[in-house]
C-alpha cells in the first residue's frame, strides 16, 4: 500500500512518525508548515494538499478533526472501487476511525493497524463488522476477485446484515480451487459446491466462478482471474473492435470477461494502439510473444496454421499459441474464432496469484 499521514499540529506530526514504521509499503508524512517538529514534508494548504495527493495514494491517514477530513475529501469522492482508504486519528492517539472505503479500499484494516500502532481503539461502523458477519466485498478483497455486477453488492451484503440466508459457492473447477477454500475458512466463510445452487435452501447466493449462471435468486458473482484471451488482429483494428470481439468470444463460451487475467499476442502487434488500449481499459497486461515462441507452441500442441496468416505475419496462428502461453494451459476453451478484424482464442489462466 502507498500511504499518506497528514497531521495539522505539532503532537500530530509526532504521531505521525509513531505509526509510519507499522505500515508496509512506500509512506510518506506531511506536516502543517510551522506544525512540523520532525521536518516532514512540510504544507501550506491542507485543502490544495488533499486536491493533490487524493487519486495518488491507496490510504491517507489523517491526523486532525474528523469533520476537517470530511469537508477536505467531499469534492473528490467518487466510488469505493477507486476512493482511496481514508482514517482519521486525533492528535493524542485515542481513536482511529474508519471514514472512507471501509471494505474494498481496506480502510478497516487500516484503522486496526493503526491503532495497534498508536495504542488506540479502532471505530469501525460497517454493518458487516460491528455484527461480526462476512461481507462480499471482504470476501472478494481477501480472495482477489472482482465483483459483478457491482450494484448487487449492496443487495447481497444487506441481506447478510438483516439475517437473510446468503450462501456462498465456489466452482470446483478452477485453478486453485482449494486455496479458495483456506483463505474462506479464514473468513469464517463456507464455500459450497455449485451443484447446491439448484436446491431452494437459500434467500440469496454469492458465486465464485468465471462462468454465466441461469440463477433466479438475487446473486453476485465474485470473478476470479482465470482466463487468458490470445488476439490476432488485422493493423486497424480499434479497441472497440477487438473489445467487441473479446466479449462476443467469452458469451461463447458463457465466461465473464471479468475474469481475463492477461492478453495475448505476437511482438508484432506490441504498437498496436487497439491491442494496448484494450488491455489498459481492461486493466490486464499484455504478453508479446515473438514468432519463435509462437511456432515452438504450434508444433508442441499441432495448432492449425493458415497460409495468409503466415505470409503477412510470419506464423501460421496467432491466437491459440498466444493464449497458450499468456495462459500457461494448452487447454482451449475456445479454439480459434474469427470476428471482424479479430481472431481469438481462450484458455483457463494457470496462474497462482497468491504466491
Amino acid at each position: 500500500m502507498r500511504a499518506a499521514i497528514i497531521s495539522v499540529t505539532n503532537k500530530g506530526a509526532e504521531l505521525a512518525e509513531k505509526i509510519a514504521p507499522f505500515l508496509s509499503g512506500e509512506i510518506d508524512i506531511y506536516a502543517k508548515e510551522e506544525r512540523n517538529p520532525r521536518s516532514h514534508n512540510a504544507y501550506s494548504s491542507l485543502s490544495d494538499l488533499v486536491k493533490e495527493i487524493f487519486p495518488k495514494y491507496d490510504g491517507l491517514i489523517f491526523i486532525m478533526a474528523t469533520g476537517i477530513v470530511v469537508r477536505m475529501i467531499a469534492p473528490y469522492v467518487r466510488d469505493k472501487r477507486v476512493d482511496p482508504a481514508v482514517v482519521v486519528m486525533d492528535d493524542g492517539g485515542t481513536f482511529a476511525i474508519s471514514l472512507l472505503s471501509g471494505h474494498i479500499g481496506g480502510a478497516n484494516d487500516l484503522a486496526e493497524l493503526v491503532s495497534i500502532a498508536a495504542g488506540a481503539t479502532p471505530v469501525i461502523t460497517t454493518a458487516t463488522d460491528v455484527a461480526n458477519l462476512p461481507a462480499a466485498d471482504v470476501i472478494a478483497v481477501k480472495l482477489n476477485l472482482t465483483i459483478e455486477p457491482f450494484p448487487a453488492l449492496k443487495t447481497i451484503n444487506s441481506a447478510i446484515v438483516n439475517g437473510e440466508k446468503v450462501r456462498f459457492f465456489l466452482d470446483e473447477e478452477l485453478i486453485g480451487h482449494d486455496h479458495y477454500h483456506d483463505m474462506a475458512d479464514e473468513q469464517g466463510v463456507e464455500l459450497e459446491d455449485l451443484s447446491k445452487l439448484a436446491t431452494e435452501d437459500y434467500d440469496a447466493a454469492v458465486i465464485i466462478t468465471d462462468r454465466k449462471l441461469d440463477i433466479e435468486k438475487p446473486h453476485l458473482y465474485l470473478r476470479p482471474g482465470s482466463l487468458a484471451v490470445g488476439v490476432g488482429c488485422r493493423r486497424d483494428a480499434s479497441s472497440a473492435e477487438i473489445m467487441s470481439a473479446i466479449s462476443q468470444a467469452c458469451q461463447t463460451i458463457d465466461r465473464s470477461t471479468k475474469s481475463i487475467a492477461v492478453i495475448g499476442s505476437t511482438v508484432l502487434k506490441e504498437d498496436e494502439i487497439g491491442l494496448l488500449a484494450t488491455g489498459q481499459h481492461m486493466a490486464v497486461p499484455v504478453r508479446f510473444f515473438s514468432n519463435e515462441q509462437l511456432e515452438e507452441c504450434i508444433e508442441q500442441h499441432g495448432l492449425a496454421l493458415s497460409n495468409f496468416v503466415k505470409e503477412k505475419i510470419g506464423v501460421g496462428n496467432i491466437c491459440e499459441p498466444a493464449a497458450i502461453l499468456a495462459g500457461k494451459n494448452s487447454k482451449l476453451l475456445l479454439p480459434k474464432t474469427k470476428y471482424p478484424k479479430v481472431t481469438v482464442a481462450i484458455t483457463p489462466a494457470n496462474y497462482r496469484w497468491w504466491e
